[in-house]
């Protein structure tokens, strides 16, 4: 049975730590367990202060508590890296969410490297850490997720996923959204489209391309190996892409990209040797970032709800932390839009999908 709080035990320091917050805040001890357990009753900025006094004191409640109370009240957010403009957006979402609700997140970046990502796994449950919201799982690597299911800590996918650990999963329909934008990019009547996307092992990268492959060969539009790339997610690999791509005997007359920063990669390359995106030359990308979407680039793309999904991840990781519930996983796909800019060289119009909830 749970010890109250306001029956504290003086030899027990965790205790007198919480029951020392119910004083010094001048609330009552059901006041606080309410508040760390997550439950109702408790205004929002009342909790911020419970929490913000738990967290600066180093409360630990006694194991006897219940699941949530029992919470270290940190998080884990496992990104690819920082220097896509995608992952510190997520992270800014998440790192609000996480706040307003007492929990400190712990950044973890892995630089898309297996070895680094099963290291930080372990790390992580030493640190004992509550939960995880994972941005860089490798699709075929399991290794480190089961050392976080082994040690029942929960993780929350945000855009990639595992094809053998099963979790809930916020993202949008990556295979619809690029197989709609390479349908777009057919009525240009291109004769050479290339892909370049992101790492092959990721979900979403994976997805992406096969999208717009399949558009593309539905158009009756070969696109030979060489023209299929796999690079970093980053400026640098679509510039490396493109410098590949520029020195085949047959140039492409498109290029369509899994990420925006990957096509600014590639519009940088092709400008270094006269060619611009949309008027000598096709260019897509994929995520629709702020700066891409501006009239100063327009790029054609496929825009996330990247505020919308950081914030749904975040709380969907809160509410298994709170509710100490391992039941079926969700699956929360939002919609997509296309934006449609200069660079595939037509007037910009946007089309509207659906969100699905599984």
């Amino acid at each position: 049975m749970q010890q109250r709080l306001d029956d504290a035990d003086p030899s027990d320091p965790t205790e007198v730590s919480a029951a020392s917050i119910a004083r010094e805040l001048g609330v009552s001890a059901a006041t606080v367990s309410y508040a760390l357990n997550g439950k109702s009753g408790v205004s929002d900025q009342m909790r911020r202060r419970i929490l913000k006094l738990a967290n600066a004191r180093g409360l630990r409640p006694s194991a006897t508590g219940s699941a949530a109370s029992a919470l270290t009240r940190v998080i884990a957010l496992i990104v690819p890296n920082l220097t896509n403009p995608m992952f510190p957006y997520w992270s800014h979402e998440i790192l609000e969410v996480a706040a307003a609700e007492g929990f400190e997140v712990l950044v973890v970046a892995t630089d898309d490297d297996p070895a680094r990502l099963e290291a930080a796994a372990r790390t992580l449950v030493n640190r004992n850490i509550d939960g995880a919201i994972v941005l860089a799982s490798h699709r075929e690597d399991a290794t480190a997720l089961l050392t976080l299911r082994e040690e029942r800590i929960p993780f929350t996918f945000l855009s990639r996923r595992s094809e053998y650990v099963s979790a809930d999963f916020v993202g949008i329909d990556d295979y619809t959204a690029s197989r709609q934008l390479a349908q777009h990019v057919v009525s240009h009547q291109p004769q050479r489209p290339a892909t370049v996307v992101g790492p092959r092992f990721s979900t979403a990268s994976a997805q992406r391309e096969k999208g717009m492959n399949d558009a593309l060969s539905n158009a009756r539009l070969h696109v030979p190996t060489e023209r299929r790339i796999a690079t970093d997610l980053s400026r640098a690999g679509g510039h490396r892409a493109a410098r590949h791509l520029m020195e085949l005997p047959e140039r492409p007359d498109a290029i369509l990209c899994g990420s925006d920063e990957i096509s600014l990669g590639v519009m940088e390359a092709l400008a270094e040797d006269g060619i611009e995106a949309g008027r000598d030359m096709i260019v897509t990308g994929f995520d629709g970032l702020r700066h891409t979407t501006s009239p100063l680039i327009g790029l054609t793309t496929v825009i996330q709800p990247l505020k919308e999904m950081g914030s749904a991840a975040a709380h969907q990781l809160l509410h298994r932390l709170r509710s100490g519930t391992y039941d079926e996983h969700r699956t929360v796909i939002f919609p997509h839009t296309l934006h449609i800019g200069r660079t595939c060289g037509c007037p910009r119009t946007t089309t509207h999908f659906t969100r699905k909830d599984t």
